[in-house]
Order: C-alpha cells, then sequence, then structure tokens
C-alpha cells in the first residue's frame, strides 16, 4: 500500500515517490506554464480544454474570485506529471459532504485529468493518496464530464481496485463521435436516405445562385483567430443561442467573450486551434472552431447564420467536416462536444463516446458510507421529480 505525509508525498514500496501539490491561481508563474505546456506534449490521454493555452485563460477570466486551484502531481526530479483543475463541493443531495469536485465552466465539454504518458495509474494513485487526508475536509473525489472510453476504464478501475474502493457512477450520457476508419460516402449514404441528399444538393445550388459559396480554413495567425473569434460571437449572438436556455452563448458576458477571443489566440499560437468556415462572398454563414490535443480533435463551437437556415449551412459544414477529418491520417478520433439527441450529428455520425459523472469516496468507511447514502437521497429525489411514465 501506499503511505504519505502531510506534505502530499505518497510512496508505493520499490517506486519512485511522487508529490501531489495545490497551486492557487497566484502560484502559477512563467516556470510552471512551461511545464504545464511540457506536460500537454507528451499525454497519456488527450483533453485540450485543461491545456495551459486553454485552461489559463478560463482561469483568468471565468474564476474572478481566485477559487479554482490546480492539483499536480511531480516526480523527484520535479517533472510534471498530472495535473486537473478542482474546486471545494459543500453539499451533495443537500447533505453536507465536503468534496473535490474537478472543475468544469460552461465552455468545457471534457474533464479527463492530464497525465503524461505511462504515468497515468501511478499519478491517478497518488491523487487517490492525497484525497485520503482529506484535503480542505473533502470526503470524496468528483470526477466531471469524463469521456469513459477503455482505456480511461482501466485507470479509473484498476487503480481503485489497488486503493480499495469502488468509483460510484452517478450520471452517464452518449454523445456523438467519429473515428478514423469510416468511407465518408458509405458514412452519409447510412445517415440520411437518398430524398434528404437530393433536397442537400438543391439546397447547395439555390445557395450557390446568392453569391461565391466555398468552404474556406480561416488562416491560424494569432490576430487571424482573434478575428474570427470576433466574427463568431457576431454570428452566434444573432442566432438562437443568444435566448436559449441551453444555448451557452459566449457573448453572454464580457468574461466570457475574452475569454474565447484569448483562449483562441493561444490555441492558435500553439497550432492547436482551427476553424473551418462556409462563406458567401466575404461573409461567414457558418463557422466551426476545433481544438486539438494530439490526434484527437475535440469540435468547440459552432454556429451558423439563421437568416440562411433555409439552405442547411450548419450540416453542410458539419458534412464537410466529416469528410476533411477522415481524409487526415494524423486523426484518430473527432468529439462532437454535443449534447445527447443532437439533431443534426447525432444522425451523422454513428458511433457514441459514453461521458461520465464519478464519486470515489476516500479510503475511511464512514466516507463511503455516507456517499452511499447521498447517492439513495439523490436517486429519491429523482423518483419524485421524474414521472413515472415518462
Amino acid at each position: 500500500m501506499r503511505h504519505h505525509d502531510t506534505d502530499g508525498m505518497a510512496v508505493l514500496p520499490g517506486e519512485e515517490t511522487l508529490t501531489v501539490s495545490v497551486l492557487a491561481p497566484g502560484d502559477i508563474d512563467a516556470r510552471f506554464r512551461a511545464a504545464w505546456r511540457g506536460l500537454d506534449d507528451d499525454l497519456a490521454l488527450p483533453n485540450p480544454f485543461f491545456a495551459e493555452w486553454f485552461l489559463g485563460p478560463a482561469l483568468d477570466c471565468l474564476d474572478p474570485d481566485g477559487e479554482v486551484r490546480l492539483c499536480t502531481v511531480r516526480r523527484t526530479d520535479g517533472e510534471l506529471i498530472a495535473l486537473f483543475p478542482f474546486e471545494i463541493g459543500t453539499r451533495y443531495a443537500r447533505l453536507p459532504l465536503r468534496h473535490v469536485t474537478v472543475w468544469q465552466h460552461s465552455h468545457a465539454y471534457d474533464g479527463t485529468p492530464l497525465f503524461r504518458r505511462d504515468w497515468a495509474m501511478a499519478a491517478f494513485s497518488a491523487v487517490l493518496d492525497w484525497l485520503d487526508t482529506r484535503p480542505f475536509g473533502a470526503r470524496f473525489l468528483r470526477l466531471t464530464q469524463l469521456p469513459y472510453d477503455p482505456a480511461m476504464v482501466r485507470i479509473v478501475g484498476d487503480t481503485c481496485a489497488l486503493a480499495g474502493r469502488a468509483p460510484r457512477e452517478q450520471m452517464r450520457i452518449e454523445r456523438a463521435m467519429l473515428s478514423q476508419g469510416h468511407d465518408h460516402e458509405t458514412l452519409m449514404a447510412a445517415a440520411m436516405p437518398g430524398k434528404k441528399r437530393k433536397e442537400l444538393r438543391r439546397q447547395e445550388r439555390r445557395f450557390g445562385e446568392l453569391g461565391a459559396a466555398r468552404f474556406i480554413d480561416l488562416p491560424t495567425t494569432e490576430q487571424a483567430m482573434m478575428q474570427a473569434a470576433e466574427d463568431f460571437i457576431d454570428l452566434e449572438n444573432a442566432g438562437w443561442k443568444a435566448t436559449a436556455a441551453h444555448g451557452e452563448p459566449l457573448a453572454r458576458s464580457a468574461a466570457e467573450r475574452a475569454f474565447f477571443i484569448e483562449a483562441m489566440r493561444r490555441g492558435a499560437r500553439e497550432g492547436a486551434v482551427s476553424c473551418l468556415a462556409l462563406a458567401l462572398d466575404l461573409e461567414m454563414t457558418a463557422m466551426l472552431f476545433t481544438l486539438r490535443s494530439g490526434r484527437h480533435l475535440a469540435a468547440f463551437k459552432t454556429s451558423y447564420d439563421e437568416r440562411h437556415a433555409m439552405y442547411s449551412p450548419g450540416m453542410r459544414l458539419l458534412i464537410e467536416a466529416t469528410r476533411r477529418t477522415l481524409d487526415e491520417p494524423g486523426t484518430r478520433r473527432l468529439d462532437s462536444c454535443a449534447r445527447p439527441g443532437h439533431p443534426v450529428v447525432d444522425r451523422l455520425w454513428p458511433e457514441r463516446l459514453p461521458v461520465v459523472r464519478l464519486n470515489i469516496p476516500t479510503c475511511h468507511a464512514g466516507d463511503a458510507a455516507l456517499l452511499d447514502l447521498a447517492a439513495i437521497v439523490e436517486r429519491a429525489k429523482r423518483r419524485v421529480l421524474v414521472p413515472a411514465d415518462s
């Protein structure tokens, strides 16, 4: 078993000592950012949303009170091998249960901790040892928006088994994803009947009569990407996302606007952001921002000009993005980051990525019992709130 002391050091007999530390926003200096970027370049599992270029602006703009902390794991030589942002929750199912919860703001769709390649299980084990010290009075760890593919299942399951505890799955959804190996035409034929494809071709011809219509990859310089971000916000703010409850518009606040523009600027500098657009003359009618982490992509933000809705610009843009992804040999997977049941992407992409919320108790039996009691209370509350025939 591992041993730990008050300094957050974890030791497995015969293995290297790992140190778990907590950083406040004011502790993040240039040296640490460089180590963070080095971790981004050597990941066991991809996650652009926790990359330094993306999470840094989120902390600056979307955590004004400085409540979010970074949990970091280092080797004895000081090399950073794991990182995730967290905050302290104080209640669960109306019970006063303090917990460490992975921080997710409204524009982050993946809560996978950053683990250095070949160090995932060791680092996660060190995090669980740190949890056993009940940091900030926490009784469990909550992993949020966690893509639960086989690699992540093994890391969580095997590490928790060695630590003598079981993860509790609180929530599970499935969202569309696209992986390599599909033929584009076969995929589209399976997704849409011939009548629908014929209608799309008719719409394309009619749309082309309005002006010069073309798909373009916007330049990925910092200045060009900042301008693209501004154009996207204007496009999104003119449509349904500005008013819908689940739209999460970037122009909802000045802070969100600033975050998006700065994150896209830094992402362009790192070569981790791209934007595909459907243009009509010089006007953007649909835009898709994509984030890259290693060989994996995430469809971060998409919007279209609703004045041209009759020509299905959003669907046509997604079909083109599908074609380009399948033609790109360096890409393994494109995560839609879309809500379950999305009317467009769920039709086009047949694969599904499980995404879960997991609760993992400390090693103390009382904490596990309280967590299970809270889960029972939560399930009972759901049965009361959800009609039996729904």
